[in-house]
């Protein structure tokens, strides 16, 4: 420590006078040296204290000082004449003004040496968060990347589904789209039956299911002799509740991946969304198509089906009926007993319709108390005779009118009915059929009521 002490405070003194000034003294003390010393060794002694500098340790330089010092004293014993003594002394203080200038040099460049490992390290260190940084950036860019594709993949999704009219187009085109969507396996959209065991499970446990091997999973003993190694399924839900799964089976073990679980689970939530979709579509077509009180067809739906139905019946000379049925006197059942008695008997009505008329037969209700009904492939005389069936059903039948507090009345009811046939010789229109009917009906009520009328061409 008190070695390195003063060689710091000699330091010091050699960087305030500076380099330059030992280093001239250093060549002066050279030159005269090499001129007038009659024996060159001491000169020659500064050779082998670089080449020893630079090969020892630090702890030598006090070492190689001393060499110098006594090497100037020998010299000077053997020569003892005044120059030559100064001469010597004057390379002692050249070689002394070499180590110096050397040892500051030395430690310059050490200091320089590990600020620019250091430095080094630092920018190697920095590099290596950059690189790890790099690396992260184009892992999330990956993800998005993958995550776009997924995303144009959805749209390109429920865009298909738009055009799936019916349940069973659905449920073929959502096992297409898991199928392309996935890229792997075999799949499979299926409605909830109670003998299918991976559907059940899902039902009870409300978990998504994932068999790597399904000779091993002892809570299926009875699917171990199944051809299928891997299994796959999530829950499709229909108005939040159970509908079925979605279920991807493969011949490989551990074919399917935690990933793949999360990829079917947003494929699941689209198909949801489309079956949701379609039954309200399916639910607000039904309830455009029927009236709320009856349940019978709307007169928009009928006039639909008339024109229709006319159409076909006299491009192919087929036979067809409509015949309009009214309640008689059903304003007084309003005035009497109030609207609601009113609808209950339109209720009964329309049950008495649907229980006498045939399956082929088109009900609709066509007005306040009155009731359309489209007959097809039938003539007059098959008409008159399904239509007085009914005039005489609604004659006999005992209409029970509610009055609250569980008390109720009986009334009865008559009905006038007229229809009109087909009359292969003139096209008609719809309107004009429906003209015809009225007309008929019209004769009804005008001859007493509680009768069936037909329209008669001219």
């Amino acid at each position: 420590m008190l070695k390195w002490k003063a060689t710091n405070n000699i330091l010091d003194v050699v960087s305030t006078v500076g380099v330059p000034v030992f280093a001239g003294i250093f060549f002066v003390g050279w030159i005269v040296s090499l001129f007038y010393h009659p024996v060159i060794n001491f000169p020659l002694i500064a050779i082998p204290i670089i080449v020893l500098y630079y090969f020892s340790s630090n702890i030598y330089s006090g070492i190689l000082t001393g060499v110098t010092v006594v090497t100037g004293i020998v010299d000077a014993i053997f020569f003892i004449q005044k120059s030559e003594v100064s001469l010597i002394l004057l390379e002692c203080v050249a070689i002394v003004c070499l180590y110096l200038i050397l040892e500051m040099y030395k430690n310059k460049y050490v200091s320089t040496k590990n600020r620019f490992f250091e430095e080094h390290d630092t920018l190697k260190w920095e590099i290596t968060l950059k690189e790890s940084a790099i690396l992260e950036n184009t892992k999330r860019i990956d993800n998005l990347h993958q995550r776009i594709k997924n995303l144009k993949k959805m749209g390109e999704i429920i865009q298909s589904f738009r055009g799936s009219l019916n349940e069973e187009e659905l449920i073929h085109k959502s096992e297409n789209i898991a199928d392309e969507f996935m890229g792997k396996g075999f799949w499979k959209l299926k409605k909830y039956k109670n003998d299918d065991v991976f559907a059940l499970y899902i039902k009870n446990t409300s978990l998504s299911l994932m068999i790597t091997n399904i000779a091993d999973d002892t809570r299926f003993p009875s699917e171990k002799n199944n051809d299928k190694s891997s299994v796959i399924a999530v829950p499709i839900e229909f108005n939040k509740t159970f509908w079925g799964i979605l279920q991807g089976t493969s011949y490989i073990r551990n074919f399917f991946s935690e990933e793949d679980l999360r990829q079917l689970s947003l494929l699941a939530g689209i198909i949801s969304t489309a079956l949701n979709n379609f039954y309200l579509y399916e639910q607000l077509e039904t309830l455009s198509i029927t009236d709320g009180l009856t349940g019978l067809y709307t007169n928009i739906y009928f006039k639909e089906r008339l024109k229709e139905e006319l159409n076909r019946s006299q491009i192919n000379k087929l036979p067809l009926s409509l015949c309009i049925l009214d309640i008689d006197f059903f304003k007084d059942i309003n005035d009497i007993y109030g609207h609601q008695m009113g609808d209950s008997v339109l209720r009964q009505i329309s049950s008495i319709l649907r229980l006498k008329l045939r399956e082929t037969d088109f009900i609709a209700r066509y007005g306040g108390e009155e009731f359309a009904i489209i007959m097809l492939y039938t003539n007059s005389s098959e008409a008159i005779k399904i239509l007085e069936k009914i005039r005489l059903t609604i004659e006999r039948e005992s209409f029970f009118l509610p009055l609250g507090d569980l008390s109720s009345s009986q009334i009865k009811i008559t009905a006038s009915i007229g229809f009109v046939s087909l009359n292969k010789k003139n096209y008609i229109s719809e309107e004009k059929f429906i003209q015809n009917a009225d007309e008929a009906l019209y004769k009804a009520k005008q001859l007493g009521r509680n009768r069936v009328e037909e329209y008669c061409y001219e």
